[in-house]
Protein backbone atom coordinates (compact mmCIF):
# COMPACT_ATOMS: atom_id res chain seq x y z
CA UNK A 1 0.00 0.00 0.00
CA UNK A 2 0.94 3.65 -0.31
CA UNK A 3 1.60 5.31 3.04
CA UNK A 4 2.60 8.84 2.12
CA UNK A 5 3.68 11.08 -0.74
CA UNK A 6 5.81 14.14 0.10
CA UNK A 7 8.09 16.65 -1.60
CA UNK A 8 10.72 19.28 -0.87
CA UNK A 9 8.62 21.63 -3.02
CA UNK A 10 7.28 24.05 -0.39
CA UNK A 11 3.88 24.43 -2.02
CA UNK A 12 3.36 20.67 -2.47
CA UNK A 13 0.43 19.20 -0.53
CA UNK A 14 1.52 16.00 1.22
CA UNK A 15 -0.80 13.04 0.83
CA UNK A 16 -1.21 10.53 3.65
CA UNK A 17 -3.05 7.30 2.95
CA UNK A 18 -4.55 4.60 5.06
CA UNK A 19 -5.48 1.04 4.33
CA UNK A 20 -8.69 0.34 2.48
CA UNK A 21 -10.65 3.02 0.64
CA UNK A 22 -9.06 6.47 0.16
CA UNK A 23 -10.92 9.27 -1.64
CA UNK A 24 -8.85 12.24 -2.82
CA UNK A 25 -11.35 15.05 -3.40
CA UNK A 26 -10.97 18.03 -5.71
CA UNK A 27 -13.27 20.81 -4.51
CA UNK A 28 -14.87 23.32 -6.83
CA UNK A 29 -14.47 26.85 -5.42
CA UNK A 30 -17.66 28.85 -5.16
CA UNK A 31 -16.23 31.69 -7.25
CA UNK A 32 -15.39 29.35 -10.13
CA UNK A 33 -17.33 29.91 -13.32
CA UNK A 34 -19.73 27.33 -14.65
CA UNK A 35 -17.32 26.44 -17.42
CA UNK A 36 -14.26 26.00 -15.20
CA UNK A 37 -13.07 22.47 -14.46
CA UNK A 38 -10.85 20.78 -11.91
CA UNK A 39 -8.35 19.68 -14.55
CA UNK A 40 -5.61 21.75 -12.88
CA UNK A 41 -6.23 20.55 -9.31
CA UNK A 42 -3.67 17.74 -9.41
CA UNK A 43 -5.80 14.59 -9.38
CA UNK A 44 -4.09 13.34 -12.49
CA UNK A 45 -0.74 14.67 -11.27
CA UNK A 46 -1.08 12.39 -8.25
CA UNK A 47 -1.18 9.36 -10.56
CA UNK A 48 1.63 10.75 -12.69
CA UNK A 49 3.70 11.14 -9.52
CA UNK A 50 3.26 7.48 -8.57
CA UNK A 51 4.42 6.45 -12.04
CA UNK A 52 7.27 8.97 -11.89
CA UNK A 53 8.59 7.44 -8.68
CA UNK A 54 8.18 3.76 -9.49
CA UNK A 55 7.84 3.06 -13.18
CA UNK A 56 8.37 5.81 -15.70
CA UNK A 57 11.60 6.26 -17.58
CA UNK A 58 13.04 9.78 -17.65
CA UNK A 59 10.93 12.16 -19.73
CA UNK A 60 12.38 15.70 -19.90
CA UNK A 61 9.03 17.03 -21.17
CA UNK A 62 6.85 15.91 -18.22
CA UNK A 63 5.61 18.15 -15.39
CA UNK A 64 8.42 17.08 -13.07
CA UNK A 65 11.03 18.68 -15.33
CA UNK A 66 9.31 22.04 -15.75
CA UNK A 67 11.32 25.01 -14.51
CA UNK A 68 8.96 25.65 -11.58
CA UNK A 69 9.54 22.13 -10.21
CA UNK A 70 12.99 21.21 -11.51
CA UNK A 71 15.32 20.39 -8.63
CA UNK A 72 12.51 19.38 -6.25
CA UNK A 73 12.61 15.96 -4.64
CA UNK A 74 9.51 13.78 -4.39
CA UNK A 75 9.23 10.83 -2.05
CA UNK A 76 6.83 7.97 -1.64
CA UNK A 77 6.62 5.59 1.30
CA UNK A 78 5.20 2.15 0.56
CA UNK A 79 4.39 -0.96 2.56
CA UNK A 80 4.01 -4.51 1.35
CA UNK A 81 3.24 -7.28 3.86
CA UNK A 82 5.45 -5.80 6.54
CA UNK A 83 8.13 -4.62 4.13
CA UNK A 84 8.34 -0.81 4.18
CA UNK A 85 10.52 1.24 1.87
CA UNK A 86 10.86 4.83 0.72
CA UNK A 87 11.58 5.89 -2.85
CA UNK A 88 12.78 9.44 -3.50
CA UNK A 89 13.39 10.99 -6.90
CA UNK A 90 14.83 14.40 -7.71
CA UNK A 91 14.49 15.88 -11.18
CA UNK A 92 17.58 17.48 -12.68
CA UNK A 93 18.27 19.06 -16.08
CA UNK A 94 20.39 16.14 -17.30
CA UNK A 95 19.73 13.16 -15.06
CA UNK A 96 17.40 12.36 -12.17
CA UNK A 97 18.58 11.24 -8.74
CA UNK A 98 16.78 8.11 -7.53
CA UNK A 99 17.15 6.66 -4.06
CA UNK A 100 15.57 3.75 -2.24
CA UNK A 101 15.79 3.93 1.56
CA UNK A 102 18.45 6.61 1.21
CA UNK A 103 20.68 4.64 -1.16
CA UNK A 104 21.22 5.34 -4.84
CA UNK A 105 19.48 2.94 -7.18
CA UNK A 106 19.00 2.89 -10.94
CA UNK A 107 15.45 3.00 -12.31
CA UNK A 108 16.10 -0.36 -13.99
CA UNK A 109 17.14 -2.03 -10.74
CA UNK A 110 14.19 -0.49 -8.89
CA UNK A 111 11.76 -1.86 -11.47
CA UNK A 112 13.50 -5.23 -11.34
CA UNK A 113 13.19 -5.34 -7.55
CA UNK A 114 9.53 -4.27 -7.52
CA UNK A 115 8.69 -6.67 -10.36
CA UNK A 116 9.91 -9.59 -8.28
CA UNK A 117 8.44 -8.32 -5.00
CA UNK A 118 5.00 -7.26 -6.22
CA UNK A 119 4.41 -9.42 -9.27
CA UNK A 120 6.65 -12.42 -8.67
CA UNK A 121 8.23 -11.55 -12.01
CA UNK A 122 11.81 -12.76 -12.25
CA UNK A 123 14.39 -11.27 -14.56
CA UNK A 124 14.56 -14.62 -16.31
CA UNK A 125 10.90 -14.29 -17.29
CA UNK A 126 10.86 -10.59 -18.14
CA UNK A 127 14.14 -10.43 -20.05
CA UNK A 128 13.16 -12.43 -23.19
CA UNK A 129 11.57 -10.69 -26.13
CA UNK A 130 7.83 -10.16 -25.61
CA UNK A 131 8.00 -11.32 -21.99
CA UNK A 132 5.86 -9.64 -19.29
CA UNK A 133 7.26 -6.29 -18.15
CA UNK A 134 6.88 -4.45 -14.85
CA UNK A 135 5.68 -1.23 -16.48
CA UNK A 136 2.88 -2.95 -18.40
CA UNK A 137 1.65 -4.91 -15.36
CA UNK A 138 1.82 -1.86 -13.08
CA UNK A 139 -0.15 0.28 -15.57
CA UNK A 140 -3.21 -1.97 -15.17
CA UNK A 141 -3.41 -1.02 -11.49
CA UNK A 142 -2.48 2.65 -11.97
CA UNK A 143 -4.02 3.68 -15.30
CA UNK A 144 -3.09 6.97 -16.98
CA UNK A 145 -5.85 8.95 -18.61
CA UNK A 146 -3.24 10.96 -20.55
CA UNK A 147 -2.37 7.92 -22.68
CA UNK A 148 -5.90 6.52 -22.93
CA UNK A 149 -5.77 4.26 -19.89
CA UNK A 150 -9.57 4.27 -19.48
CA UNK A 151 -10.45 3.82 -23.16
CA UNK A 152 -10.49 0.01 -22.98
CA UNK A 153 -10.74 -2.48 -20.17
CA UNK A 154 -8.21 -4.91 -21.63
CA UNK A 155 -5.67 -2.28 -22.75
CA UNK A 156 -3.73 -0.16 -20.25
CA UNK A 157 -3.31 2.57 -22.89
CA UNK A 158 -4.17 3.31 -26.49
CA UNK A 159 -0.51 2.83 -27.46
CA UNK A 160 -0.19 -0.63 -25.92
CA UNK A 161 0.51 -3.41 -28.42
CA UNK A 162 -1.88 -6.33 -28.66
CA UNK A 163 0.79 -8.89 -27.77
CA UNK A 164 1.72 -6.86 -24.67
CA UNK A 165 -1.89 -6.88 -23.46
CA UNK A 166 -2.21 -10.64 -24.07
CA UNK A 167 1.05 -11.47 -22.29
CA UNK A 168 0.32 -9.16 -19.34
CA UNK A 169 -3.27 -10.29 -18.80
CA UNK A 170 -2.33 -13.96 -19.20
CA UNK A 171 0.29 -13.45 -16.51
CA UNK A 172 -2.09 -11.66 -14.11
CA UNK A 173 -5.10 -13.94 -14.69
CA UNK A 174 -3.13 -17.19 -14.36
CA UNK A 175 -3.00 -18.39 -17.97
CA UNK A 176 0.10 -19.50 -19.84
CA UNK A 177 1.67 -16.19 -20.86
CA UNK A 178 4.38 -17.98 -22.84
CA UNK A 179 1.85 -18.96 -25.52
CA UNK A 180 1.04 -15.38 -26.65
CA UNK A 181 4.74 -14.59 -26.29
CA UNK A 182 5.69 -17.42 -28.66
CA UNK A 183 2.82 -16.45 -30.95
CA UNK A 184 4.26 -12.96 -31.40
CA UNK A 185 7.72 -14.39 -32.05
CA UNK A 186 6.29 -16.63 -34.78
CA UNK A 187 4.40 -13.67 -36.24
CA UNK A 188 7.67 -11.75 -36.47
CA UNK A 189 9.31 -14.69 -38.22
CA UNK A 190 6.37 -14.97 -40.61
CA UNK A 191 6.61 -11.24 -41.33
CA UNK A 192 10.31 -11.60 -42.14
CA UNK A 193 9.55 -14.51 -44.47
CA UNK A 194 6.82 -12.50 -46.18
CA UNK A 195 9.18 -9.55 -46.60
CA UNK A 196 11.84 -11.82 -48.11
CA UNK A 197 9.33 -13.20 -50.60
CA UNK A 198 8.26 -9.68 -51.60
CA UNK A 199 11.88 -8.77 -52.29
CA UNK A 200 12.04 -11.38 -55.03
CA UNK A 201 11.36 -10.17 -58.57
CA UNK A 202 7.82 -10.61 -59.76
CA UNK A 203 9.15 -12.82 -62.57
CA UNK A 204 9.77 -15.52 -60.00
CA UNK A 205 6.20 -15.51 -58.71
CA UNK A 206 3.38 -17.77 -59.91
CA UNK A 207 -0.14 -16.93 -58.75
CA UNK A 208 1.41 -14.73 -56.07
CA UNK A 209 3.57 -17.57 -54.69
CA UNK A 210 7.30 -17.93 -55.01
CA UNK A 211 8.26 -20.30 -57.86
CA UNK A 212 11.74 -21.64 -57.10
CA UNK A 213 11.69 -23.72 -60.31
CA UNK A 214 11.52 -20.50 -62.32
CA UNK A 215 14.57 -19.23 -60.48
CA UNK A 216 16.48 -22.42 -61.23
CA UNK A 217 15.45 -22.30 -64.91
CA UNK A 218 16.66 -18.71 -65.13
CA UNK A 219 19.98 -19.69 -63.55
CA UNK A 220 20.42 -22.51 -66.07
CA UNK A 221 19.67 -20.19 -69.00
CA UNK A 222 22.11 -17.59 -67.73
CA UNK A 223 25.04 -19.96 -68.30
CA UNK A 224 24.31 -20.00 -72.05
CA UNK A 225 23.60 -16.26 -72.26
CA UNK A 226 26.80 -15.35 -70.46
CA UNK A 227 28.96 -17.65 -72.61
CA UNK A 228 27.53 -16.13 -75.82
CA UNK A 229 27.99 -12.61 -74.52
CA UNK A 230 31.60 -13.33 -73.51
CA UNK A 231 32.39 -14.60 -77.04
CA UNK A 232 30.81 -11.51 -78.56
CA UNK A 233 32.91 -9.24 -76.37
CA UNK A 234 36.10 -11.23 -77.01
CA UNK A 235 35.71 -11.18 -80.81
CA UNK A 236 34.72 -7.54 -81.03
CA UNK A 237 37.09 -5.03 -82.63
CA UNK A 238 36.77 -1.30 -82.33
CA UNK A 239 36.84 0.75 -85.58
CA UNK A 240 38.79 3.98 -85.24
CA UNK A 241 36.48 6.89 -85.95
CA UNK A 242 33.46 4.55 -86.06
CA UNK A 243 31.00 7.34 -85.37
CA UNK A 244 32.49 9.51 -88.14
CA UNK A 245 32.21 6.67 -90.66
CA UNK A 246 28.70 5.95 -89.45
CA UNK A 247 27.68 9.59 -90.02
CA UNK A 248 29.21 9.55 -93.54
CA UNK A 249 27.32 6.34 -94.40
CA UNK A 250 24.09 7.91 -93.19
CA UNK A 251 24.75 11.02 -95.29
CA UNK A 252 25.44 8.90 -98.40
CA UNK A 253 22.27 6.91 -97.86
CA UNK A 254 20.28 10.13 -97.50
CA UNK A 255 21.87 11.61 -100.67
CA UNK A 256 21.13 8.47 -102.73
CA UNK A 257 17.53 8.57 -101.52
CA UNK A 258 17.20 12.25 -102.57
CA UNK A 259 18.70 11.53 -106.03
CA UNK A 260 16.32 8.60 -106.58
CA UNK A 261 13.35 10.76 -105.62
CA UNK A 262 14.51 13.46 -108.12
CA UNK A 263 14.87 10.81 -110.84
CA UNK A 264 11.29 9.71 -110.29
CA UNK A 265 10.12 13.25 -110.86
CA UNK A 266 12.12 13.54 -114.15
CA UNK A 267 10.91 10.15 -115.39
CA UNK A 268 7.34 11.34 -114.86
CA UNK A 269 8.23 14.51 -116.80
CA UNK A 270 9.69 12.56 -119.76
CA UNK A 271 6.60 10.41 -119.93
CA UNK A 272 4.38 13.50 -120.00
CA UNK A 273 6.51 15.03 -122.81
CA UNK A 274 6.25 11.86 -124.92
CA UNK A 275 2.44 12.04 -124.66
CA UNK A 276 2.45 15.73 -125.60
CA UNK A 277 4.66 15.08 -128.68
CA UNK A 278 2.28 12.40 -129.91
CA UNK A 279 -0.66 14.81 -129.60
CA UNK A 280 1.21 17.37 -131.73
CA UNK A 281 1.98 14.75 -134.36
CA UNK A 282 -1.64 13.53 -134.49
CA UNK A 283 -3.11 16.99 -135.14
CA UNK A 284 -3.95 16.62 -139.01
CA UNK A 285 -4.62 19.27 -141.60
CA UNK A 286 -7.84 17.42 -142.57
CA UNK A 287 -9.29 18.13 -139.21
CA UNK A 288 -8.39 21.79 -139.57
CA UNK A 289 -9.91 21.93 -143.07
CA UNK A 290 -13.12 20.31 -141.87
CA UNK A 291 -13.40 22.80 -139.06
CA UNK A 292 -12.71 25.75 -141.40
CA UNK A 293 -15.45 24.68 -143.87
CA UNK A 294 -17.96 24.46 -141.03
CA UNK A 295 -17.07 27.97 -139.97
CA UNK A 296 -17.44 29.18 -143.53
CA UNK A 297 -20.95 27.77 -143.80
CA UNK A 298 -22.22 29.46 -140.72
CA UNK A 299 -20.16 32.66 -140.96
CA UNK A 300 -19.59 33.07 -144.71
CA UNK A 301 -19.75 36.85 -144.62
CA UNK A 302 -17.31 37.19 -141.77
CA UNK A 303 -14.56 34.77 -142.82
CA UNK A 304 -11.89 36.87 -144.65
CA UNK A 305 -8.79 34.76 -144.50
CA UNK A 306 -8.08 32.00 -146.83
CA UNK A 307 -7.56 28.42 -145.73
CA UNK A 308 -3.90 28.49 -146.89
CA UNK A 309 -3.05 31.25 -144.42
CA UNK A 310 -4.59 29.37 -141.50
CA UNK A 311 -2.87 26.15 -142.50
CA UNK A 312 0.53 27.84 -142.52
CA UNK A 313 -0.04 29.39 -139.11
CA UNK A 314 -1.11 26.05 -137.61
CA UNK A 315 1.98 24.28 -138.89
CA UNK A 316 4.26 26.92 -137.39
CA UNK A 317 2.63 26.64 -133.95
CA UNK A 318 2.91 22.84 -133.95
CA UNK A 319 6.55 23.03 -134.95
CA UNK A 320 7.39 25.49 -132.19
CA UNK A 321 5.69 23.29 -129.53
CA UNK A 322 7.46 20.19 -130.80
CA UNK A 323 10.82 21.94 -130.59
CA UNK A 324 10.13 23.07 -126.99
CA UNK A 325 9.02 19.63 -125.84
CA UNK A 326 12.02 17.90 -127.37
CA UNK A 327 14.34 20.35 -125.64
CA UNK A 328 12.67 19.67 -122.26
CA UNK A 329 12.93 15.92 -122.87
CA UNK A 330 16.63 16.21 -123.68
CA UNK A 331 17.29 18.22 -120.52
CA UNK A 332 15.40 15.70 -118.37
CA UNK A 333 17.34 12.78 -119.87
CA UNK A 334 20.63 14.57 -119.23
CA UNK A 335 19.67 15.10 -115.56
CA UNK A 336 18.73 11.41 -115.25
CA UNK A 337 22.08 10.35 -116.69
CA UNK A 338 24.02 12.69 -114.39
CA UNK A 339 22.14 11.48 -111.32
CA UNK A 340 22.71 7.85 -112.29
CA UNK A 341 26.46 8.44 -112.41
CA UNK A 342 26.33 10.23 -109.01
CA UNK A 343 24.23 7.45 -107.52
CA UNK A 344 26.70 4.83 -108.75
CA UNK A 345 29.58 6.78 -107.21
CA UNK A 346 27.75 7.17 -103.87
CA UNK A 347 26.80 3.47 -103.83
CA UNK A 348 30.42 2.48 -104.23
CA UNK A 349 31.41 4.78 -101.34
CA UNK A 350 28.49 3.54 -99.21
CA UNK A 351 29.44 -0.07 -99.84
CA UNK A 352 32.98 0.61 -98.62
CA UNK A 353 31.69 2.42 -95.49
CA UNK A 354 29.22 -0.35 -94.62
CA UNK A 355 31.92 -2.98 -95.07
CA UNK A 356 34.13 -1.00 -92.71
CA UNK A 357 31.33 -0.62 -90.14
CA UNK A 358 30.48 -4.33 -90.32
CA UNK A 359 34.11 -5.22 -89.64
CA UNK A 360 33.98 -3.76 -86.11
CA UNK A 361 32.08 -1.54 -83.70
CA UNK A 362 32.22 1.71 -81.84
CA UNK A 363 33.86 1.85 -78.41
CA UNK A 364 30.43 2.83 -76.98
CA UNK A 365 28.92 -0.35 -78.40
CA UNK A 366 31.71 -2.45 -76.89
CA UNK A 367 31.13 -0.71 -73.55
CA UNK A 368 27.43 -1.52 -73.78
CA UNK A 369 28.21 -5.17 -74.51
CA UNK A 370 30.53 -5.31 -71.52
CA UNK A 371 27.84 -3.72 -69.36
CA UNK A 372 25.32 -6.34 -70.46
CA UNK A 373 27.83 -9.07 -69.63
CA UNK A 374 28.45 -7.60 -66.18
CA UNK A 375 24.70 -7.41 -65.51
CA UNK A 376 24.18 -11.05 -66.50
CA UNK A 377 27.11 -12.19 -64.38
CA UNK A 378 25.80 -10.22 -61.38
CA UNK A 379 22.34 -11.78 -61.80
CA UNK A 380 23.94 -15.22 -61.99
CA UNK A 381 26.01 -14.63 -58.84
CA UNK A 382 22.96 -13.30 -56.98
CA UNK A 383 20.84 -16.31 -57.93
CA UNK A 384 23.57 -18.74 -56.97
CA UNK A 385 23.87 -17.08 -53.58
CA UNK A 386 20.18 -16.56 -52.86
CA UNK A 387 18.62 -19.64 -54.40
CA UNK A 388 19.47 -21.91 -51.44
CA UNK A 389 17.74 -19.40 -49.11
CA UNK A 390 14.79 -18.81 -51.42
CA UNK A 391 14.30 -22.51 -52.12
CA UNK A 392 12.75 -23.01 -48.68
CA UNK A 393 11.17 -19.59 -48.10
CA UNK A 394 7.74 -20.62 -49.37
CA UNK A 395 7.82 -23.75 -47.26
CA UNK A 396 8.89 -21.61 -44.28
CA UNK A 397 5.92 -19.30 -44.80
CA UNK A 398 3.53 -22.25 -44.89
CA UNK A 399 5.18 -23.85 -41.85
CA UNK A 400 5.04 -20.61 -39.84
CA UNK A 401 1.41 -20.14 -40.83
CA UNK A 402 0.62 -23.60 -39.48
CA UNK A 403 2.60 -22.94 -36.28
CA UNK A 404 0.76 -19.65 -35.73
CA UNK A 405 -2.59 -21.38 -36.11
CA UNK A 406 -1.43 -24.14 -33.77
CA UNK A 407 -0.41 -21.58 -31.13
CA UNK A 408 -3.77 -19.84 -31.38
CA UNK A 409 -5.43 -23.24 -30.84
CA UNK A 410 -3.12 -23.89 -27.87
CA UNK A 411 -4.12 -20.54 -26.35
CA UNK A 412 -7.78 -21.54 -26.62
CA UNK A 413 -7.01 -24.98 -25.21
CA UNK A 414 -5.04 -23.45 -22.33
CA UNK A 415 -7.97 -21.22 -21.37
CA UNK A 416 -10.32 -24.23 -21.40
CA UNK A 417 -7.96 -26.43 -19.40
CA UNK A 418 -7.34 -23.77 -16.73
CA UNK A 419 -10.88 -23.99 -15.56
CA UNK A 420 -10.25 -22.47 -12.14
CA UNK A 421 -8.81 -19.12 -13.27
CA UNK A 422 -11.28 -18.89 -16.15
CA UNK A 423 -14.41 -19.53 -14.10
CA UNK A 424 -13.21 -17.29 -11.29
CA UNK A 425 -12.62 -14.41 -13.71
CA UNK A 426 -16.01 -14.83 -15.37
CA UNK A 427 -17.77 -15.04 -12.01
CA UNK A 428 -16.02 -12.05 -10.46
CA UNK A 429 -16.78 -9.83 -13.45
CA UNK A 430 -20.41 -10.96 -13.47
CA UNK A 431 -20.87 -10.29 -9.74
CA UNK A 432 -19.15 -6.92 -9.85
CA UNK A 433 -21.13 -5.65 -12.84
CA UNK A 434 -24.39 -7.03 -11.42
CA UNK A 435 -23.82 -5.09 -8.20
CA UNK A 436 -23.72 -1.90 -10.27
CA UNK A 437 -26.39 -2.59 -12.90
CA UNK A 438 -28.60 -5.32 -11.45
CA UNK A 439 -27.76 -7.65 -14.34
CA UNK A 440 -24.51 -9.60 -14.60
CA UNK A 441 -22.11 -8.63 -17.35
CA UNK A 442 -20.20 -11.11 -19.44
CA UNK A 443 -16.49 -11.74 -19.56
CA UNK A 444 -15.64 -13.84 -22.61
CA UNK A 445 -12.16 -15.43 -22.67
CA UNK A 446 -10.84 -17.70 -25.40
CA UNK A 447 -8.90 -17.81 -28.62
CA UNK A 448 -9.48 -15.20 -31.29
CA UNK A 449 -11.38 -15.97 -34.49
CA UNK A 450 -8.27 -15.08 -36.51
CA UNK A 451 -4.62 -15.23 -35.55
CA UNK A 452 -4.66 -12.43 -32.95
CA UNK A 453 -4.29 -14.96 -30.13
CA UNK A 454 -5.95 -14.50 -26.75
CA UNK A 455 -9.34 -12.81 -26.95
CA UNK A 456 -10.86 -11.11 -23.89
CA UNK A 457 -14.14 -9.27 -24.29
CA UNK A 458 -16.30 -7.52 -21.73
CA UNK A 459 -20.00 -6.93 -22.15
CA UNK A 460 -22.33 -5.17 -19.74
CA UNK A 461 -25.84 -3.88 -20.30
CA UNK A 462 -25.86 -0.58 -22.17
CA UNK A 463 -22.09 -0.38 -22.42
CA UNK A 464 -22.33 2.04 -25.39
CA UNK A 465 -22.81 4.93 -22.98
CA UNK A 466 -19.63 6.68 -21.88
CA UNK A 467 -20.31 6.09 -18.19
CA UNK A 468 -20.88 2.36 -18.60
CA UNK A 469 -17.77 2.06 -20.71
CA UNK A 470 -15.79 3.41 -17.77
CA UNK A 471 -17.63 1.11 -15.41
CA UNK A 472 -16.45 -1.79 -17.56
CA UNK A 473 -12.91 -0.70 -16.74
CA UNK A 474 -13.86 -0.45 -13.05
CA UNK A 475 -15.27 -4.00 -13.02
CA UNK A 476 -12.37 -5.44 -15.00
CA UNK A 477 -9.76 -3.81 -12.76
CA UNK A 478 -11.32 -5.30 -9.65
CA UNK A 479 -11.31 -8.64 -11.43
CA UNK A 480 -7.58 -8.18 -12.02
CA UNK A 481 -7.09 -7.32 -8.34
CA UNK A 482 -8.69 -10.58 -7.16
CA UNK A 483 -6.99 -12.72 -9.82
CA UNK A 484 -3.60 -11.13 -9.15
CA UNK A 485 -3.96 -11.69 -5.39
CA UNK A 486 -4.72 -15.38 -5.96
CA UNK A 487 -1.62 -15.65 -8.13
CA UNK A 488 0.48 -13.55 -5.72
CA UNK A 489 1.02 -10.91 -8.42
CA UNK A 490 -0.51 -7.76 -6.90
CA UNK A 491 1.25 -4.54 -5.77
CA UNK A 492 -1.20 -4.05 -2.89
CA UNK A 493 -3.12 -1.06 -4.28
CA UNK A 494 -5.41 -0.01 -7.10
CA UNK A 495 -5.63 3.64 -8.16
CA UNK A 496 -8.23 5.38 -10.33
CA UNK A 497 -8.55 9.05 -11.09
CA UNK A 498 -11.83 10.93 -11.53
CA UNK A 499 -12.15 9.91 -15.19
CA UNK A 500 -13.37 6.51 -14.07
CA UNK A 501 -16.66 8.21 -13.12
CA UNK A 502 -17.04 10.44 -16.19
CA UNK A 503 -20.64 10.15 -17.42
CA UNK A 504 -21.67 7.89 -14.52
CA UNK A 505 -24.83 8.75 -12.58
CA UNK A 506 -24.93 9.22 -8.82
CA UNK A 507 -26.38 5.80 -8.02
CA UNK A 508 -23.63 3.90 -9.86
CA UNK A 509 -20.93 6.13 -8.33
CA UNK A 510 -22.21 5.37 -4.86
CA UNK A 511 -22.54 1.66 -5.60
CA UNK A 512 -19.04 1.58 -7.07
CA UNK A 513 -17.56 3.16 -3.94
CA UNK A 514 -19.59 0.83 -1.75
CA UNK A 515 -18.33 -2.16 -3.72
CA UNK A 516 -14.74 -0.88 -3.55
CA UNK A 517 -15.06 -0.52 0.23
CA UNK A 518 -16.34 -4.08 0.55
CA UNK A 519 -13.59 -5.41 -1.72
CA UNK A 520 -10.92 -3.60 0.30
CA UNK A 521 -12.24 -5.09 3.53
CA UNK A 522 -12.54 -8.59 2.08
CA UNK A 523 -9.25 -8.70 0.24
CA UNK A 524 -7.16 -6.48 2.51
CA UNK A 525 -6.16 -4.12 -0.29
CA UNK A 526 -5.91 -0.37 -0.74
CA UNK A 527 -8.06 1.52 -3.23
CA UNK A 528 -7.29 5.18 -3.94
CA UNK A 529 -9.69 7.12 -6.11
CA UNK A 530 -9.42 10.80 -7.03
CA UNK A 531 -12.84 12.41 -7.38
CA UNK A 532 -14.49 15.72 -8.10
CA UNK A 533 -16.69 17.03 -5.32
CA UNK A 534 -19.51 17.23 -7.87
CA UNK A 535 -19.44 13.44 -8.23
CA UNK A 536 -19.84 13.00 -4.48
CA UNK A 537 -22.72 15.45 -4.58
CA UNK A 538 -24.37 13.28 -7.24
CA UNK A 539 -24.58 10.48 -4.67
CA UNK A 540 -26.37 12.75 -2.17
CA UNK A 541 -28.73 14.03 -4.82
CA UNK A 542 -29.61 10.46 -5.84
CA UNK A 543 -30.23 9.52 -2.22
CA UNK A 544 -32.54 12.49 -1.73
CA UNK A 545 -34.54 11.61 -4.84
CA UNK A 546 -34.80 7.88 -4.10
CA UNK A 547 -35.04 8.17 -0.32
CA UNK A 548 -32.59 5.27 -0.15
CA UNK A 549 -29.13 5.34 1.39
CA UNK A 550 -26.48 4.39 -1.18
CA UNK A 551 -23.06 5.20 0.29
CA UNK A 552 -21.63 7.70 2.73
CA UNK A 553 -18.07 8.59 1.60
CA UNK A 554 -17.29 11.02 4.43
CA UNK A 555 -15.22 8.55 6.49
CA UNK A 556 -12.96 7.79 3.55
CA UNK A 557 -12.18 11.28 2.29
CA UNK A 558 -8.49 12.10 2.72
CA UNK A 559 -7.46 15.01 4.93
CA UNK A 560 -5.72 16.74 2.05
CA UNK A 561 -8.21 18.28 -0.31
CA UNK A 562 -7.40 19.76 -3.66
CA UNK A 563 -9.26 22.65 -5.29
CA UNK A 564 -9.41 24.73 -8.43
CA UNK A 565 -8.02 27.81 -6.67
CA UNK A 566 -4.66 29.08 -8.03
CA UNK A 567 -2.71 27.48 -5.18
CA UNK A 568 -5.16 24.68 -4.48
CA UNK A 569 -3.62 21.99 -6.72
CA UNK A 570 -1.31 19.19 -5.68
CA UNK A 571 1.84 21.18 -6.46
CA UNK A 572 0.38 24.42 -5.12
CA UNK A 573 1.34 26.24 -8.30
CA UNK A 574 0.06 26.47 -11.84
CA UNK A 575 2.34 25.91 -14.83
Amino acid sequence: MIIELTSTLETFKPLKFKSGLNILVAERHESSGARETRNGTGKTSFIELVHYLLSDKRNPDDDFHKSEILGSEFCGEFSDRGWNFIVCKKSNPKTDDLKKDGKDITPKNLRKELALRWFGLSEEDSAPTYGPKFGALFSYFVRKERIGGFASAIMNSTVQQGWDSQVSLSYLLGFDWRLPQQLQIKKDQKKDADTLAKMIKSGYLTDGALDVNKMQARLDLLDTEIEAKRKEVASASVVDGYRRHEITANELTSRIRDLNEANLEDLDLVESIELALKEVEDASVADLKSMYEQVGIFFSDQVKKRFEQVDAFHKQVAKNRETHLKRERRNANERLANRKREINEHQVSLKDKLALLRSGMAIERLTLLQSDLNRLEAEQADLRQQLPRFRNVEEDRKRLGREINDLVDLIGQDVLEREGPRKAAVQIFAETSQFLYDEPGQLIIGKSSGVAGLSIETDIIGKKSGGKNHMQVFCFDWLLVEAAIKNDRFPGFLIHDSHIFDGVDGRQIGLALSLAKAKCDKLGVQYVVAMNSDDLQKIKNEEEVSGEAIFDPSDFIMDTRLSDEPNGGLFGIRF
